[in-house]
């Protein structure tokens, strides 16, 4: 019976050394980089911030039709993207998926050419992504730095920005927002004609 005592209180002691440990290592993941100097690291934004005010631009996209700020609706997905991009090629096909859910009026797929050395139609890299994203989204190329990406302060790529109102962004980020599940349909029943 000693034994069975011992035991119990062995793992109860080990069990809570566990939980200080785990409770330790979040708490210390939860704060905030640092560099040698002791000054907190911050991950750049790529993007405008939510609230803030898309500049006035007007660009032609794939299809040869013009875009202004103006054409972006409340609730535009606009999504940034460069071929060569690890980051990029992994969200390609969510972009997709999302684009096919939402419908090619709501989402612009930006394809961002590297520096300018891809033109139109040249290198299988641009050209993956405008056959990919076509079908199910409006596209656009652009150079980093044009009127476009100086619109929405492009500084990096994946970038993603929800439109709001008025020309304003209500989300940006670096990944797409999660979705909010969508309701579940109710359906009435059935009545047979007697």
């Amino acid at each position: 019976m000693d034994y069975l005592i011992a035991s119990v209180v062995l793992v109860g002691l080990l069990c809570v050394l566990n939980l200080v440990l785990t409770y330790g290592i979040v708490r210390r993941l939860r704060e905030p980089v640092a560099d040698a100097g002791g000054k907190t690291l911050e991950v750049p934004r790529s993007v405008l911030g939510a609230g803030a005010t898309v500049g006035p631009f007007s660009v032609t996209d794939a299809e040869g039709s013009s875009l202004t700020r103006d054409d972006l609706p409340e609730g535009q997905l606009v999504t940034f993207m460069s071929p060569g991009c690890p980051a990029c090629e992994e969200l390609l096909p969510l972009v997709a998926e999302r684009a096919r859910e939402y419908g090619p009026e709501r989402v612009l797929a930006v394809v961002v050419r590297d520096g300018g050395k891809e033109k139109v139609g040249e290198g299988n890299g641009v050209r993956a992504y405008l056959e990919r994203l076509a079908p199910v989204a409006r596209v656009m190329t652009c150079d980093l730095g044009d009127e476009l990406t100086a619109a929405f302060a492009l500084t990096g790529v994946p970038a993603y920005v929800e439109m709001g109102r008025g020309g304003r962004v209500a989300s940006s980020g670096r990944t797409l927002p999660h979705r909010a599940e969508e309701e579940p349909r109710r359906t009435e029943p059935v009545k047979a004609d007697a």
